[in-house]
């Protein structure tokens, strides 16, 4: 239990400096993401669902962020998402502490999965970097050979992402496309070694709506176990600003 209490801890002690900051620009209270996706791969075959995300701006530095996703064949998920801004420069690049809780439940195993994760982000013109640490803990997994009921933890995993974007994130733009390699997305944390390439694309409309749109591929398996193959995966959706 002290593990995952460790990164609440740390974000509460990051707020009130976070409420410190100036508000960030194009900053507004509430953001509105939905996608549907297809995935397919070797070991598991086809799979489709969809994703819905809610971030609300708390307070000028602090953004609050809730999320819920469907998968086919394997999974129902659920987030929730703390991030404080603890740094802005006069460039208005940002660095940020973010806290993150993650639920995903199994149905065809009768297996549920708890994830808690701290990470840091340094949020520039061109790039997006980001590094932080998470523990598992894995419930309902029948793992004896008498069939007995067991659980698994796992005390400590690395999380990273790094993405490049052509034009200046930080700034409104009408289309922008980027790259990004990382070892989790919105709903799935692979173990550091088993990573996500994909290519990204906004298109901005109007009324404070962008078109979403990423293809990538991953590593096969699920439950962190992977083979030697890769498989590939497409969001489609829209980003809402309220």
């Amino acid at each position: 239990m002290k593990h995952h209490l460790l990164p609440l801890l740390l974000l509460l002690i990051a707020i009130p400096a976070a409420n410190s900051q100036e508000q960030p620009a194009e900053s507004r209270p509430l953001t509105l993401t939905g996608y549907g996706f297809y995935d397919t791969h070797y070991a598991t075959g086809d799979n489709c669902g969809g994703a819905l995300m809610l971030d609300w701006q708390v307070a000028p530095a602090f953004t609050l962020g809730i999320g819920a996703e469907y998968a086919s064949s394997n999974r129902i998920s659920a987030r929730l998402t703390g991030q404080a801004t603890l740094l802005t420069t006069a460039r208005q690049q940002r660095l940020t502490l973010e806290n993150s809780y993650l639920w995903r439940h199994f149905p065809a195993l009768n297996l549920q999965e708890f994830t808690g994760a701290l990470q840091v982000g340094w949020h520039a013109r061109h790039i997006i970097l980001r590094l932080g640490l998470c523990n598992r803990y894995i419930a309902e997994l029948v793992q004896r050979s008498n069939g007995g009921q067991g659980t698994v933890f796992e005390p400590m995993n690395v999380l990273f992402a790094a993405e490049g974007w052509w034009h200046n994130r930080l700034l409104p733009n009408q289309w922008n496309i980027g790259l990004r390699w990382s070892n989790y997305n919105d709903f799935v944390i692979e173990r550091v070694a088993n990573w996500f390439f994909s290519a990204k694309a906004l298109y901005r409309l109007p009324h404070n709506t962008d078109l979403y749109a990423e293809v990538g591929i991953h590593p096969v398996g699920s439950l962190n176990l992977t083979a030697s193959y890769d498989g590939w995966f497409l969001h489609l959706g829209a980003v809402k600003t309220l």
